[in-house]
């Protein structure tokens, strides 16, 4: 019998290809998908074919959020920003969500809903009306748990107080990893579950399907939101720069997918392509080497295409799993101050041994034996 499913998501541009995992497989299980999320995914939800809810704001876009939280990681580095953003920024952020998915759910109760891990106003509202709960891992969960005891429920506890709810838990997690591969010690109730992509990204534009390759591949994106904040931006623009001076050294042909910082990174190489987006999964089927920020849709998007890495991450969960990454063998990574000479040895290096994709593709083998994801067995399962 189709379910009723509603899927949350925070106004972060990459955050819904992030749950293609969970969307695909209940479209395709014939299961009645609705996304609530800010106005920023209408057009995400349309491409794939959900029914879409407005919940919550685009908070992520105000730039005196941006600001303060660019400040705090420039001045403070990552482990602060961490404790600004799951400590202060998503709490504060929860108010005004809750009543939107109340209104919504009590409208039309879902049977299941499934809500990314760092979404506590979906939780909360989820707990309130009683509805079975499933958190999404988004990449962000690593971090949520470091910081679970010590800055997240206690930012919640004064919302929790005022809708009359317990302090929150973390709700059972689906992970399209193996659980190993990111935690240390895995989350409660947590279940790794077959990884998959909207089919739309899976297709290469005409003009990279057309073109032949004489030279290694070299994809670079540095992900979406790490150019949002000011002086993010400065620092991600410079580190684009002497990628791309890296390149230049390197005999390969070169993709820079960099967002709307594109328009500010032209290239005097004829091999080097500076692009605003492509569909990063198709992609990186062709490329040789991915030098990326090391968000964890990227990663899984590497392992896919058995395609070794240069992992520079930049913030939040990126550093970690850069350096995870590299441990497995699967790459290798560098700090975002790394001159263009240490880039361009790197990925020398990596493009100059086979080690670094038999292991990409011993990781793909074991991403791919992963169960796939039944959304009505775990509903009864709840």
């Amino acid at each position: 019998m189709p379910l009723r499913i509603a899927i949350t998501a925070e106004p972060i541009p990459s955050h819904v290809s992030a749950l293609d995992y969970v969307i695909s497989p209940a479209l395709e299980q014939g299961h009645h998908v609705a996304l609530h999320a800010s106005h920023m995914f209408r057009r995400q939800a349309r491409q794939r074919g959900l029914e879409f809810h407005s919940a919550g704001t685009n908070w992520t876009c105000d730039p005196v959020v941006q600001q303060a939280a660019s400040e705090i990681w420039k001045g403070s580095g990552n482990g602060p920003f961490n404790r600004y953003v799951f400590g202060h920024l998503w709490p504060a952020q929860a108010e005004a969500k809750v009543p939107d998915l109340l209104a919504a759910w009590t409208r039309e109760r879902p049977d299941l809903v499934i809500a990314e891990c760092s979404d506590p106003g979906a939780h909360l509202a989820a707990r309130i009306l009683e509805l079975p709960l499933l958190a999404a891992d988004n990449g962000l969960g690593p971090v949520l748990l470091d910081l679970w005891d010590t800055d997240v429920p206690p930012a919640l506890f004064p919302l929790c107080k005022q809708y009359e709810q317990d302090t929150p838990t973390l709700p059972p997690m689906l992970t399209p990893a193996p659980v190993q591969w990111f935690y240390g010690t895995p989350p409660p109730s947590a279940r790794a579950v077959r990884r998959t992509v909207a089919e739309f990204r899976t297709a290469l534009p005409e003009w990279l399907e057309r073109s032949v390759p004489l030279r290694p591949l070299v994809y670079v994106s540095l992900g979406t939101s790490t150019t949002a904040m000011p002086d993010l931006r400065t620092v991600v623009g410079n580190v684009y720069r002497e990628i791309m001076a890296a390149l230049s050294g390197i005999d390969c042909d070169a993709i820079v997918s960099a967002g709307d910082l594109a328009a500010h990174l032209p290239s005097a190489d004829p091999r080097i392509r500076v692009v605003e987006h492509v569909p990063q999964p198709a992609l990186l089927r062709r490329a040789d080497l991915f030098v990326t920020h090391g968000g964890r849709a990227s990663l899984l998007d590497a392992v896919q295409g058995s395609t070794p890495l240069l992992g520079m991450g930049v913030l939040l969960d990126q550093p970690a799993n850069a350096a995870t990454f590299a441990r497995r063998g699967l790459g290798r990574a560098l700090d975002l101050t790394a001159t263009r000479g240490e880039i361009a040895d790197a990925m020398t290096a990596l493009l100059g041994s086979s080690h670094y994709g038999t292991a990409m593709s011993a990781a793909e083998a074991e991403l791919s034996q992963l169960p796939p994801l039944d959304l009505a067995e775990l509903r009864d399962s709840l």
